[in-house]
């Protein structure tokens, strides 16, 4: 076993998960990570809640964190997810992991990508989903 190299953060703000990711993933991280998310995330369960995530930080992971990531997805979907966002600047390398590995939109799924937290939360509260930008930039700074 390898120590974990990624870091995270998980806040739940009402029925929003909001997240944080940086560096580069390994397995161990992944696994540590997805354990903390279902804790958090349980309560949430039976009723409709989303997911913003930041990966403005975030540098790729290696190629054994897909099947986790991948249950991961499932795992959120089945418990009540139902709009997810992801924030980054255009990158093609992040584009070409997680465009892979995340899920699509579906009949009771939906993600989307944006550049900025403002324009993700606009597109949550859309939704019913009510977050502000300020809220996601503050977890990714701490």
């Amino acid at each position: 076993m390898f120590s974990i190299h990624g870091e995270w953060k998980i806040e739940v703000r009402g029925n929003v998960v909001v997240q944080w990711f940086s560096g580069t993933w390994n397995e161990e991280a992944i696994i540590a990570y997805v354990k903390e998310f279902r804790a958090k995330a349980s309560p949430l369960k039976g009723s409709p809640w989303a997911i913003v995530s930041s990966f403005e930080d975030w540098e790729l992971g290696v190629p054994a964190i897909d099947k986790h990531i991948e249950e991961h997805c499932q795992w959120f979907k089945d418990n009540g997810c139902s709009k997810d966002c992801h924030i980054y600047t255009k990158s093609a390398a992040k584009e070409m992991q997680l465009e892979r590995l995340i899920p699509h939109t579906d009949a009771s799924y939906e993600r989307q990508v944006f550049t900025n937290a403002k324009d993700a939360s606009t597109w949550l509260a859309s939704h019913g989903f009510l977050i502000d930008g300020l809220s996601i930039n503050r977890i990714a700074n701490k």
